[in-house]
């Protein structure tokens, strides 16, 4: 059975070879668009492929406001659960710039949103508490909750987190459908309480979702969806519709210049901006029942068996990325909340875009130090023998770095032709037990640079401080 709403990121070569009935859609929502003014762009997103009542399932309860003033209400002084500076009276937040915002996630075509919403927003605020990424399975809360949600549809289950907690994703994997409970899996993930931001009225305001917002982290809230809403590609979004609310999303930020949200969807990546979406503060709904989860604090080791992700980016075909003289290709900023040993990760797939093979390029990752050189432990060269070859460019090292917040880049060097990219992500992960994570592992080379390379006008320092773990090397393919 199908579970995946993720096939294609490239909307407009989905678009081409769309059937008739998505291209006149697409022709009608555009025509709409322009008559009414709207803000956004719609495209041929992978959400397109399902019915909406197939990928959303949000039901209020007829009583939900007169349940909601029995619920936990939020605590007198609400701990202050930021990383960053979540004020809010600023500009502009958001929590996925302070690990606050654990991935985008695929819930297929079962109605189970309303799931999502809730372990989204529970894994914000345990991200937050805890300074680690978690992946709980929805697929416990979907099989075992006790209000017999299912994938027709439900309500909020933080109940059933608070109540009975969730265990890991791997032990209890998504099938998109509901199952019998399994009783016999560790459940280590729990919540402490819940509440909605304001048990007075559907919406609240704006100025309370964003003070709920720094005091919580990320929020549950519902939203009317329909097809322009699934058609969703870039911008923000402003259909207003007045339709019944129908779907679960997590509020993780705003942006007072846009006056809109910053939502995360259930929908995969192939949906909106990479699975997310700025929609107007008063737009369709949004912020319908919205609702706080705070989780209960965990034991939490100093690293575990395995990696934990700690920021991501990435890149498609439709970025159209592409370079003739020496770029960033990707960068990721993160904060640490401690000192960890974190593994970073350049992987992508490139091509020969302009000029004749062979041709040789190099990569490598290093900080934002503002120094006139740059100090890398990943400096790697790679050649295009063939004209249509896709080759695939790595690069990687492990560091240690004190609390704070860091910002690395993942540069190209090329001479004389254009590259290109297929993909690539730019990934720090958190690095496990077995590779220092303990922070116990001593230096992996001498205090001394060991090379340095003049490309361009960089001057590229292959550094032996005590602080890399040094990993030069040549791809496949290069002399």
């Amino acid at each position: 059975m199908e579970i995946s709403i993720t096939p294609s990121h490239d909307y407009a070569k989905r678009e081409r070879g769309a059937p008739d009935n998505i291209k006149a859609k697409l022709s009608s929502l555009r025509v709409e668009a322009e008559t009414k003014q709207w803000t956004f762009e719609v495209g041929y997103t992978a959400a397109m492929d399902f019915p909406i009542e197939k990928i959303t399932g949000m039901k209020p309860p007829a009583d939900w406001l007169e349940q909601a003033k029995k619920v936990a209400q939020p605590l007198e002084e609400p701990k202050q659960m930021l990383l960053g500076q979540c004020v809010a009276d600023a500009a502009k937040f958001n929590w996925a710039d302070y690990n606050g915002v654990t991935p985008v996630r695929d819930q297929g075509n079962c109605g189970s949103c309303w799931a999502f919403g809730t372990h989204a927003a529970f894994e914000g605020s345990y991200a937050i508490l805890n300074k680690v990424m978690i992946d709980s399975a929805e697929q416990d809360t979907l099989d075992c909750n006790s209000n017999k949600y299912d994938c027709n549809g439900g309500w909020w289950a933080y109940d059933y987190l608070v109540k009975t907690g969730s265990t890991k994703e791997a032990d209890y994997p998504y099938v998109a459908k509901k199952g019998t409970c399994k009783t016999g899996v560790d459940r280590p993930y729990s919540a402490a309480a819940w509440g909605y931001v304001d048990s007075n009225v559907e919406i609240p305001s704006v100025a309370a979702m964003k003070k709920a917002l720094c005091a919580y982290g990320p929020l549950g809230v519902a939203v009317a969806v329909t097809s322009a809403f699934q058609a969703y590609k870039s911008g923000v979004f402003n259909e207003n519709s007045n339709a019944n609310v129908n779907h679960a999303v997590t509020l993780v930020g705003w942006d007072d210049s846009k006056q809109a949200w910053r939502i995360k969807n259930s929908w995969g990546t192939a949906w909106g901006e990479s699975g997310y979406m700025w929609i107007a503060y008063t737009s369709s709904k949004i912020g319908y029942g919205a609702s706080w989860v705070q989780a209960k604090p965990g034991a939490v080791p100093t690293c575990e068996d395995g990696p934990s992700l700690i920021a991501y980016e990435e890149l498609y075909w439709s970025d159209n990325k592409q370079f003739a003289s020496n770029a960033n290709v990707l960068s990721v900023t993160f904060t640490l909340p401690k000192a960890r040993y974190v593994s970073i990760v350049a992987d992508g797939s490139a091509f020969l875009a302009k000029g004749t093979a062979p041709q040789e390029f190099t990569t490598g990752l290093y900080p934002d130090s503002g120094s006139g050189s740059i100090w890398t432990a990943s400096y790697r060269k790679g050649s295009f023998q063939a004209a249509n070859q896709h080759v695939p460019v790595h690069s990687s090292f492990a560091v240690k770095l004190p609390a704070g917040t860091y910002t690395y880049y993942w540069k190209i060097w090329v001479n004389g032709y254009t590259i290109g990219f297929d993909s690539g992500t730019l990934t720090v992960l958190a690095v496990p037990c077995s590779m220092g994570g303990k922070l116990q592992m001593g230096p992996a080379a001498p205090g001394e640079i060991v090379g340095a390379v003049a490309e361009g006008a960089a001057t590229i320092m292959a550094a032996g401080r005590p602080d890399l773990h040094v990993t030069i090397d040549r791809s496949a393919g290069a002399e």
